[in-house]
C-alpha cells in the first residue's frame, strides 16, 4: 500500500487545467446542495442568467488556485478549498433556519457570541451533510496522495500573483456594484432585493457573500475609546427611584403625516382625515409634538430601531440600521424587561423584511407575530388593514392581562398605509382629496388613496384610546409616524401643492422633510393613580415642538420614573434638553434656533452620543 502511493503518477498540462476547472465547478455544486435553499431553483435562474455560474465560481477558482501554488498540489488545494466553502455554505443554511438571516462577513466579529447561542437554540446541523463535506475533503486529499503535478517554482510564483490580483480586483469593482446585485436580482422571476434570505437562496451564497462584504459597517467615531463608553455605561447619570408600572404600548404608524394639516386643503375640520389624532392630542392626557426621522420617503426600520435602542440611525452610516445588527443590543425592551415587563412585537408584515426577525431577537423581543402568525389577517385592499392591527393588538392584550400579573411593553408597527398610492390599493373608489388647488389627476389620485390611510390610521388610535380608558389597568399609549410618503417623483406631488417638502437650501424646510407627528398618551387609570398631565409638564417639553425620534422612548422612560435604570437613557434626557433635533448636520436648540454650528458643549453631547451609540451597537456584551 505504501508503495502504491510513493508511485508519483504525474498530470500534463491539459488534464491539470481540465481537473482544475473541474474540481472548481464541482465544489460549487455541492455548495449549492449545502447552502439554504433550492438548489434546482438556483440552478434555473443560472441558466436564465449565467452571470451567476461565473460570479459564484470565480472566487472559488481564486482560491484553489492560490492554495495550488501554496501547496503544490491540485487535489490537496481542492480538499481545503472545498472545507472553506462547503463549511461556509452549511453555516450559512443553519443561520438561515435559526435566524431568517444568512451568513455575512460582520458575523465572523462575533463567533464568540456565535458559540454561546448555539446552547440557546436546538439546533439541526445536518450530520448528513456534515459527512458529504469530510467525505469529499476527503476524496480529494485520497487523490492528491495518487496523483501530483508540482508546478514549477516560477509557474507557482505566477499563478499566486494571478489569483491574489484577479480576485482583489473584482473585490474591489465586481463584488460591491450595487448595480449589478440589483440587475441579478431583476432577472430572478418573484425576486426582491429586501427579502435577503430568499436572493442568497436564489443567487448563490458564495456571490452574496462576497457582495456583503464591507457593507452595513458601522465606523469608529473619531476619538473613540472602549473603556471610556464602559465607564459611562455603568455610571447611570440620574438617582434611581421606583419606576411606575404600566403597560406600555408603542405604535409606528405607517407613512403617517400632518399633510393634510396644510393651508393648501380645504377640509372642514372635522372631515380632515387628522382629526381624530386631533381630538386625541388636543385631550387632557396627551403630550404631542413633531418627531425627527432618520429618513424620507422609505426607510421604516430604520425609524424602529432609532425609537426602540435611542440610537440614530443616521450615526451608524448605514442605509439599513436593522442589517448592522449582529449581536445582542440594549434597548427598550432590555430596559422594561429588567424591571419584570412581558415584552411583545407585532407587525403584520413579512418576517424577513428589514431582517426583522433577527433583529428584534437580538433586541430581546422574543415573543414576536409577524403576517403569518395572525389569524384572522384582515386586508384593506392588498395589505393588512389598521383595523385589523388594532384588533390583533386588543386581543393579544387581554390575553396578557388574563394569564400573567406582569405588566407589558409592546412594540408594535404597521402596514396599511405603505406606498404606493393608485385608486387600485383599496379595491374601490375612495373619496377625492379636498384640494384647495388645482392639482393633476395622478396627484389627485395619490393624495386621495393617502388620506384614506391617514383616516383609518386616525380611526385606529382613536378606537384604542376609547378601548384603553375602558380598562382598569393603567396604561401609556405611543403613537407617530415612521416617515412622510414619497408621494411622485421628486417631490412633485409636494411641489403641485406648492409645499417645499425635499427643498435642502432652507433649514426649516430640510429638517421638515424627515418631520412626522407623534403623541403620547395616558388612559383614565394611569392618570386617576399618576397624574399623567403633572408627569408631561416635568419633561419640558413645549408642545408641538419638534424632537429627534431617538428621545421618544426616553420621554416615556422619564413619564414613568426610570430613572437610574439604564444609564444610557439617563443620559439621553441631558441630550433632549441640549439638542432637541439631531438631523444629518442640521440642529433644533431648546428655543427653537435652526442651526448647523454647534457650541463646545453642544458638539460634545453629540460626540458622546455617537461613541456610545457605537460602543453599544458593537463592543457591548448583552446577554438575556
Amino acid at each position: 500500500m505504501k508503495s502504491f502511493f510513493r508511485q508519483k503518477r504525474k498530470l500534463n498540462l491539459p488534464w491539470t487545467i481540465l481537473l482544475f476547472l473541474g474540481i472548481s465547478l464541482a465544489i460549487l455544486l455541492v455548495s449549492f446542495y449545502l447552502q439554504w435553499g433550492s438548489t434546482l431553483k438556483l440552478l434555473r435562474n443560472i441558466v436564465r442568467d449565467p452571470r451567476l455560474l461565473i460570479l459564484n465560481l470565480f472566487p472559488i477558482m481564486a482560491v484553489l488556485g492560490l492554495l495550488y501554488a501554496l501547496l503544490g498540489n491540485l487535489f490537496f488545494a481542492g480538499s481545503v478549498t472545498a472545507l472553506v466553502f462547503h463549511l461556509l455554505s452549511l453555516i450559512d443554511l443553519i443561520k438561515v433556519e435559526c435566524r431568517k438571516d444568512p451568513l455575512v462577513p460582520p458575523d465572523f466579529a462575533l463567533l464568540g457570541e456565535a458559540m454561546q447561542a448555539t446552547g440557546e437554540y436546538q439546533l439541526d446541523l445536518h450530520p448528513g451533510r456534515i459527512a458529504l463535506i469530510i467525505a469529499f475533503a476527503l476524496a480529494l486529499l485520497l487523490l492528491g496522495l495518487i496523483l501530483k503535478r508540482r508546478p514549477k517554482i516560477l509557474s507557482c510564483i505566477l499563478l499566486a500573483l494571478a489569483a491574489v490580483g484577479c480576485m482583489t480586483g473584482a473585490m474591489l469593482t465586481v463584488y460591491p456594484s450595487g448595480d449589478l446585485y440589483l440587475d441579478v436580482i431583476k432577472k430572478v422571476p418573484g425576486l426582491t432585493y429586501t427579502n435577503v434570505p430568499k436572493v442568497f437562496g436564489e443567487t448563490g451564497f458564495v456571490y452574496c457573500f462576497l457582495h456583503n462584504v464591507g457593507m452595513y459597517k458601522v465606523e469608529k467615531p473619531t476619538g473613540y475609546e472602549k473603556a471610556e463608553a464602559e465607564a459611562w455605561a455603568s455610571h447611570p447619570d440620574a438617582p434611581g427611584g421606583e419606576p411606575v408600572k404600566a403597560n406600555v404600548i408603542f405604535v409606528q404608524c405607517e407613512a403617517f403625516s400632518s399633510v393634510f394639516d396644510e393651508d393648501v386643503f380645504s377640509y372642514a375640520p372635522e372631515d380632515n382625515p387628522m382629526f381624530l389624532f386631533h381630538q386625541v392630542e388636543q385631550g387632557p392626557r396627551a403630550v404631542s409634538g413633531r418627531v425627527v426621522v432618520s429618513n424620507f420617503g422609505a426607510g421604516t426600520a430604520n425609524t424602529e430601531f432609532d425609537v426602540l435602542t435611542g440610537m440614530q440611525t443616521n450615526m451608524l452610516n448605514t442605509s439599513s440600521a436593522l442589517r448592522t445588527i449582529h449581536k445582542n443590543v440594549s434597548s427598550l425592551a432590555r430596559v422594561f424587561g429588567s424591571l419584570g415587563y412581558e415584552n411583545w412585537f407585532m407587525h403584520p408584515g413579512d418576517r424577513w423584511f428589514y431582517n426583522r426577525e433577527s433583529a428584534y431577537h437580538y433586541f430581546g423581543l422574543h415573543n414576536q407575530a409577524f403576517n403569518d402568525d395572525i389569524s384572522p389577517l384582515i386586508y384593506k385592499g392588498r395589505l393588512p388593514s389598521d383595523d385589523g392591527f388594532r384588533q390583533e393588538l386588543i386581543r393579544e392584550y387581554e390575553e396578557q392581562m388574563a394569564s400573567s400579573d406582569s405588566p407589558w411593553f409592546a412594540f408594535t408597527v404597521t402596514i396599511q398605509n405603505h406606498q404606493a398610492y393608485p385608486w387600485s390599493k383599496y379595491e374601490t373608489r375612495v373619496p377625492d382629496a379636498q384640494v384647495g388647488v388645482a392639482v393633476s389627476d395622478d396627484a389627485l389620485e395619490t393624495l386621495s388613496v393617502y388620506a384614506e390611510g391617514i383616516r383609518d390610521s386616525s380611526q385606529m388610535l382613536w378606537n384604542l384610546t376609547e378601548y384603553f380608558d375602558g380598562r382598569d389597568e393603567p396604561v401609556i399609549l405611543v403613537f407617530w409616524g415612521d416617515h412622510l410618503p414619497t408621494m411622485g417623483a421628486n417631490f412633485s406631488v409636494y411641489r403641485e401643492l406648492g409645499l417645499q417638502i425635499g427643498d435642502e437650501s432652507d433649514l426649516n424646510t430640510a429638517i421638515d422633510t424627515y418631520t412626522t407627528p407623534f403623541l403620547i398618551w395616558g388612559n383614565k387609570a394611569f392618570d386617576e393613580v399618576y397624574d399623567f398631565r403633572a408627569r408631561a409638564q416635568a419633561l419640558e417639553l413645549p408642545t408641538g415642538e419638534r424632537i429627534s425620534d431617538i428621545y421618544l422612548g426616553e420621554l416615556v422612560y422619564e413619564i414613568l420614573d426610570m430613572q437610574g435604570t439604564d444609564a444610557y437613557f439617563d443620559f439621553l434626557g441631558h441630550a433632549r434638553r441640549t439638542l432637541p433635533v439631531i438631523c444629518m448636520g442640521r440642529y433644533v436648540l431648546p428655543d427653537g434656533t435652526l442651526t448647523e454650528t454647534l457650541s463646545p458643549e453642544q458638539q460634545a453631547v453629540e460626540d458622546k452620543l455617537h461613541k456610545w451609540t457605537y460602543y453599544r451597537v458593537i463592543d457591548e456584551r448583552v446577554t438575556d
